[in-house]
Order: structure tokens, then sequence, then C-alpha cells
């Protein structure tokens, strides 16, 4: 709070200077004492003519180079004659970890019409950046801990923007970890009565740069309960081949073949430790619930989620996928047990590379996909590479136990849009039918045209000859052989088409999902197909939507037209929403009308109640939600009530991590993760999120960016005033799966508001220091001669000082025993006496008084 106090007063101090100019590093102005209010020519306020002074020594801090944050890193400052400000020593791994091109220094130079500056010496040297880097600056802030470097583009090596080197990627700290979702479903059907548990399990344990995850799901219903493991391995990351090493019950990359539940070990890059990363691709799951419903989320029978969801359109785009491949498996179970399914396509889209850069993954082990009950070994490799900026090919091989596979094919950059083309062959040996080979041709398009906001996400199809069949097919396949069951049991897709477009239009946008699935070996097929048009009018949203799905099994097809329409009840941003539903099916018709909206300062409530009305038997039924969002976890509730039935469900989300220092509780939680640490500051809040740093001076940031600059702001305002935070920000690169500790240096003491006044009744000089007895600074005289201050103890004296004359100095008693705090803060009228008898220190010196 002092550093803060003294820039107010130094920037009220220039609108009195009476001329400025440049000494080296350190600003110097010269102020007229007749703007200095109350103290006039009293005070000593040479002090303030220079800038912002840098004293010899070490200091951590964060960098940035032209504005843009690097990393932080370890600085060393030393005094050089003639030089009021201690310089900066140069060191050339500094330098080149920060984007310095040394070596071309002397030829750019050149080349631009400067003067050849000297090499810089090969150990560190204390000086002026600039005789090394024409042109070049650094400036160091004592308060922010933050250098600031400008040095001419022409000196730096051509770096992508937004990366960090890897000098700076914070590996983070030995910590645990646990992810949990817990959700319990009630429901009592025409007397019958059932329920449904899960609890989903997402745990770490970082350990000296190893990463151990697992990750499953518990259920329970009225058929029985089970654990289902969709998995468990351990990671480490290779930064020198930008690639990461998992081994345990993992998941083979989709990129080029499907993707496969493996026991083994995989290797592959990661896009992510690279400038021109690209993160993987994840749909958006979207459907519109009549009731409080229940959706679930399988990829290959592996359940990633189930959350309740409110009555009207809803929109999971969170998910955690467990691979690169495999179609999302989506079933909406109503609260009257009513069900229905669909599927969203869920496959890579079109990678094309940048020249000269390639991407690669090798697999080994047995298999473990669920609905195969042997486990065949297994080996996968893939190879992509960039030829050019129009070209990219690939290739890749898998083999297992009577099979393998190869493919062979290239992406292509078009003016129309990314295409890839590939074809896949497969060879298998079944016992007893002989052997099978086929062919598969496969086609992707991706394409943003900006001119006209058209996104096709994902188009492709695919078409598959009789006799070709995967890994997995081969592998129940062999089984029926085996046992001698009918081969055709199992289904061979001979084509399939997915489609995903979102148009962006003058007045709202229309978005469009399909997937179309074909067998050889079945008379129908599958279908899953969706569209809508979302738009407002004033203050009114309205959205319509069409989704038609046809059932393999069953060879059922259902189609259903949906239209909300929303209006905010109020201006405000806690404005409650009235929104209607008009849902019209094949064989029911209803309408839907509800409240809904946010409360509390951090909007930490959500509430919603809805009526319906349905046709054809279905009568009236009511729903209503609530959600809590508190520092520790997230808490959901709902109930509906309808003709013959009635169901309720609870929800509990959150997570914990474990450190050195203790267990830190968090509403969500994310895989890299950050830790805050600010002893005393409890009640800071973190940055947007719903933290706060509890009792033991710890928040959790639950999503941090690997090997990119995540900036974590704290907000002190339900901070105790006795604590002060001297920083409220910082910086961190961490790697991926890391824990990292962000420490924020505080100093703590009991605050009081001191309106002081001399023994004569005229007013402390503005900007006079405070000192305690032990001669520290403690705060500073403000206007109307009232001092914020942080003193130590809770009875003791107090010293002003305004002037190097012994004359220039008072001292204050205080007691807080005697004095009622306001909103955590205490105030006391205080005279300041020229002297105290019984003071048990002596005045501060005016060396000490000049240092603080």
């Amino acid at each position: 709070m002092r550093s803060r106090l003294a820039h107010v007063i130094h920037s009220l101090l220039l609108l009195g200077a009476g001329s400025a100019l440049a000494a080296d590093e350190v600003e110097r102005v010269e102020f007229n004492p007749a703007f200095f209010p109350g103290g006039g020519g009293q005070i000593d306020i040479s002090r303030f003519n220079e800038g912002n002074v840098v004293l010899p020594g070490h200091y951590r801090a964060d960098i940035t180079v032209n504005g843009n944050w690097i990393g932080r890193d370890e600085l060393t400052f030393a005094g050089v004659e003639g030089q009021k400000n201690a310089q900066l020593c140069l060191d050339r791994a500094l330098l080149i970890r920060l984007g310095v091109d040394l070596d071309g220094v002397a030829q750019k130079a050149a080349e631009a019409g400067e003067t050849v500056p000297p090499p810089l010496p090969s150990t560190p040297t204390c000086g002026d950046i600039s005789t090394y880097l024409p042109g070049a600056s650094a400036r160091f802030d004592t308060g922010e801990s933050r250098l600031d470097l400008q040095v001419p583009q022409i000196y730096l090596a051509r770096k992508a923007r937004g990366y960090v080197s890897p000098e700076h990627w914070d590996t983070g700290v030995n910590a645990a970890f646990v992810r949990y979702d817990a959700n319990g479903f009630r429901n009592n059907n025409q007397g019958h009565s059932s329920f449904s548990n899960s609890l989903r399990l997402n745990t770490g344990l970082n350990l000296d740069g190893w990463h151990l995850r697992h990750n499953g799901a518990y259920s329970s219903s009225n058929a029985g309960s089970s654990y289902q493991s969709s998995a468990t391995y351990v990671q480490r990351e290779l930064p020198g081949l930008q690639s990461q090493l998992m081994t345990g019950e993992i998941y083979t990359t989709g990129e080029l073949f499907d993707s496969l539940r493996l026991r083994g070990a995989t290797l592959s890059t990661d896009d992510r430790m690279l400038p021109d990363s690209q993160t993987g691709y994840a749909p958006i799951v979207r459907g519109v619930a009549e009731s409080n419903a229940r959706v679930s989320i399988r990829q290959r029978g592996i359940l990633l989620d189930e959350v309740s969801v409110a009555p009207g359109p809803f929109a999971l785009d969170d998910l955690f996928p467990t691979g690169y491949g495999g179609d999302l498996e989506v079933t909406v179970t109503e609260a009257d047990g009513r069900q229905r399914q669909f599927i969203v396509p869920f496959a890579s889209d079109v990678k094309l590379l940048r020249p000269g850069y390639s991407r690669y993954s090798l697999s080994l082990g047995e298999m473990a996909e669920l609905g195969v009950n042997s486990t065949p070994w297994l080996s996968q490799g893939t190879f992509q590479y960039g030829l050019n900026n129009l070209l990219t090919g690939y290739t890749g091989a898998l083999a297992s136990s009577g099979y393998h596979s190869q493919i062979l094919g290239a992406a292509l950059n078009t003016p129309l849009g990314a295409i890839s083309l590939d074809v896949t062959t497969s060879h298998a040996e079944l016992p007893g039918n002989g052997n099978r080979r086929g062919q598969s041709l496969q086609a992707r398009y991706n394409k943003n045209f900006a001119d006209t906001g058209t996104n096709f996400a994902l188009g492709a199809f695919r078409y598959s000859t009789d006799g070709f069949l995967t890994a997995r097919d081969t592998a129940q396949l062999r089984e029926l052989a085996q046992g001698g069951g009918n081969l055709d049991n199992i289904s061979r897709v001979r084509d399939r088409l997915d489609l995903s477009i979102n148009q962006s239009l003058e007045r709202g946008s229309l978005f469009l999902s399909g997937s179309s699935q074909n067998y050889w070996n079945r008379k129908g097929g599958s279908l899953s197909f969706s569209a809508g048009y979302s738009s407002n009018w004033q203050r009114m949203n309205y959205t319509v939507s069409a989704q038609r799905t046809r059932d393999l099994l069953t060879e059922r097809s259902s189609n259903q037209i949906d239209l909300t329409i929303s209006l905010p009840l109020g201006y405000s941003n806690r404005a409650p929403n009235l929104s209607s539903t008009l849902i019209h099916g094949d064989n029911q018709n209803s309408v839907r009308t509800g409240l809904s909206g946010t409360w509390g300062e951090r909007n930490e409530i959500s509430y919603g109640a809805s009526a319906s009305h349905a046709d054809n038997g279905g009568g009236n039924s009511f729903n209503a939600d609530l959600q809590y969002r508190s520092r520790y976890a997230l808490a959901s509730t709902s109930y509906s009530q309808g003709n013959g039935y009635h169901s309720q469900s609870l929800g509990l989300s959150g997570g914990l991590v474990a450190h050195a220092d203790g267990v830190t509780l968090t509403p969500e939680l994310g895989d890299t993760i950050g830790l805050v640490n600010a002893p005393g500051a409890k009640g800071a809040w973190v940055g947007s999120n719903n933290s706060q740093v509890d009792d033991n001076g710890y928040a959790v940031v639950p999503h941090l960016t690997p090997y990119r600059q995540n900036v974590v702001e704290l907000d002190p305002k339900d901070m105790s005033h006795d604590v002060e935070l001297k920083s409220a920000s910082h910086n961190v690169a961490p790697r991926a799966g890391a824990v990292v500790v962000m420490k924020y240096e505080t100093s703590s003491g009991r605050a009081l508001i001191i309106n002081a006044l001399r023994e004569d009744g005229s007013p402390l000089p503005f900007g006079a220091d405070v000192f305690d007895e032990s001669g520290a600074s403690v705060g500073t005289v403000g206007q109307s001669s009232k001092a914020f201050v942080r003193v130590p103890q809770d009875r003791g004296q107090l010293a002003v000082k305004w002037g190097p004359a012994s004359t220039d100095i008072c001292r204050i008693a205080y007691d807080l025993g005697t004095l009622a705090e306001s909103e955590g803060l205490r105030q006391m009228d205080g005279k300041c006496r020229a002297e105290i008898t019984d003071a048990p220190r002596s005045a501060p010196s005016d060396t000490a008084a000049d240092e603080a």
C-alpha cells in the first residue's frame, strides 16, 4: 500500500513539476513546493525528484520484450561508476533465451546503417544495453518486479507470435488432484420406482515430472452396480522430441486409423509445444430437453459425461474425449422415463502441416476394447509431413493378431478449402473362414469462407469394399469364428457421410450437422441429422431446430421440430429470462413456459422453473432446478412432476488439489492447474473464476493453457484490510498436466486510519512518512492530514517525519484495543506530539527514512 501511495503522491506532484529531463536511466524532475498541499516548503521533496531508482542486488522478475511477456528469470543489477541507478548485468545466455540474435547483431547493424557495436563479452557485463544493441533500452520497475526491454526488431530471432521458449516452461510441483462429478436420479412412474447414480472421477499424481492419471466412472441402478475404468496411465513429457510418452491403459490417436483402447505404450507428437499448434477437435453436443432430463454421452461404450439439464435447448461444449476417434452416442432421458438417442459425429478434421513440419505416433500393446473379450497384440505407427504450402503427405501401418492394414494419403490446400484423400487397405485372417481383403476410400473437406461467414467444420465421405475390416471388427469376427458363431452378427460398414456446417447470416446464424451410415450386411442404415436457426428481434431471442434420427436395429425413424423464444424481464445483468418452447414430434406435441436466471454478486446461484402441457395423454407437468456454485464445489438439484410420475436429481461436482501445504478445494478442475499462494490473503478472488483464497492462503486456478503465457490476477475486494498484496498479477507458462504454484508476496499488519493533527491543531505535511518503533515505514500522510498505516502490534508509537531536521518529526501514540472496527477498518483521532517522554525507541534516522 505504501508503494502505491507513493506513486499517487508522485503523480500529484507532477502537476507542479517545473521541468523534466532524462539523465541516464533515471527520470529526474523538479517540483514546485507551492503546489504541495498542507506542508508548503516544510517537507523535503527531494526524494521525489528521482524516478524509479534501482538498488544493486538480485531480483526475480517478469521480463517483457517489446511489450510481449517472455518469462520469469533471475536478474542481477550492479552499481556502475557515474550512474545513480544500478545497471542490468547482461548475460549472453539470458539474452539468447529472450530471443535476441546476438550472433547477427554486427551484420544487421551494418545493413541498417548503424555503427557496428562491440560484441557482448562472454562473461556477464553490467551496463547500458544500447552499447551492444543499438537502439535498445532496459527499464526495471521494482514495484512490479518487471523488466521491460525494448529491442529493435532486426536484432530479434524470428519466432511465432504467442510462443514461449521451453526454458520458461514451468514444470510445477509434486501434487495430487481429484476431479469428481456425482449425480443421483430418482424416478417414480406409475408406482414403479427406479434410481440411477453415477460418480465420474479424473485423478492425477504429479511426481518429479511424471504424471499418473486414472479416469473412471461408477454407476449403480436397479439392475446393479459397476465401475468402469476408461484410462489409467503414466505420462512423461519429452520436450526434445516435442512429444508425450504414455504407458498404461490408453488410446491410440485417431487421426489416420480408428482410435483403439490399448494396454501398452504410445509416443506421439504434442502440437501444443509448437507456436503453430492446433488443439484437438471436440464437437458441441446440442439438443432440446422437454423436462429436467439426464443427458448421457458415451464414446465407444465409455461414459464421458452425464449431466442433468433444465427444460429447453442445451449445448455441452466442455467434453473430455477419451480419444480422437469414435462417434459420441447421446442419450436424453426425460423425467418420465422416455429416452431419445442420437449420434454426434466425432473425427479429426483435415490437418494440413506447415512446410518441413512432421507429426508422428507410435503405439504398441494389446487391444482392450469394450465388447471384445480377447486381447490381441497390436502395433501402430503413423507419420505426416508438410511437403510445401500446398501438400501434406501421410502414411501409416497397423498390425495385430491375424490382421494388418496400411494407409496412404495426402491433404491439399486449395483456394476452395482443405481436402484430404486417402486409401486404406486391410488383410484379415479369420479361422475357418479364409482371408478377407478390402479397401476403404475416404475424402475430407474443411473450409471457412470468411466473406460469406460459412464454416464447414467437418465434411467426410468414406466408402469401403465388402472385404474391408478394421482392427476392432477383425478381433470380434475372430472371436465369433473360433466359437462357431454367425459372422454376419458384426456389422460391416459400406459407406458413411458426416457433415457439419455453420453459417453466419446478416441476422442470426444457421447450423447443420448430420451423419448417415450404411452396411453391407444390413438392410437399413443409421441416420442422425439436426439443423437450426438462431436470431433475435429487438430484445427477444429465438431458435428453431429440427432433428431426425433412424435407429439401425429397430429401423424406426423419429422426427422433431422445436421453437424456443426467450425474453429478458428487465435491463440488469441479473434480470430473469422468460422463455417458451414449442415441440412438435411424431407422436406428441407440447408447449413449455419457464423462468430462469442467476442471483448473487458473482452469479453463483442459477435457478429455473417451468410448466408444460403435452397432448396425447402427456398432460401437465412442472419442473424446477437450482444450482449453487461455491468456492469449494458446484451443487445442483432438480424436481419434476407430471402425469403419473415424479423425479428428483442431486448433483455435486468439484475438485481438490493436495500439495505440500495441505489440500485446496475448488468447484472445477482441469488437467493443467495453477495454485495461487498468497499468505494471509484469505477472501481474495482469483480472476474471473469463482475461486477465493482460503484460510491457508491458497486458491486453485482450474484451467491453464500449457506452453503459453497465462496471466492470473487477484482481486483483493473481500480480503482483510490488514493484508496488502505487493503484486496482484502473475505470469506463468506451465507444462501440460503440471500443477504450478504462483506466489504472491503479501505483507500483514493491523490496518488503521489516523486523523492526525499537530499539537497546535495544524495538519501534518502531505506526503510525510510514518514509521513504527523499529524504524520500518508503515504508511504515508495523505490529504486532510489522514494517514493510512499498518501497524505490527496492538499498541505503540508511530513517528511522522517530513524533513531532515531534528525538529521535522513528531510522534503519535495508539492503542487498538480501545478502537471499534468499521467494515474491517479501525479509525482514531491522534495528536502528533513533538516529544513523548515514554517513547521506547528513538526516532528513525534520516538514512532509514530515505531508504524507506
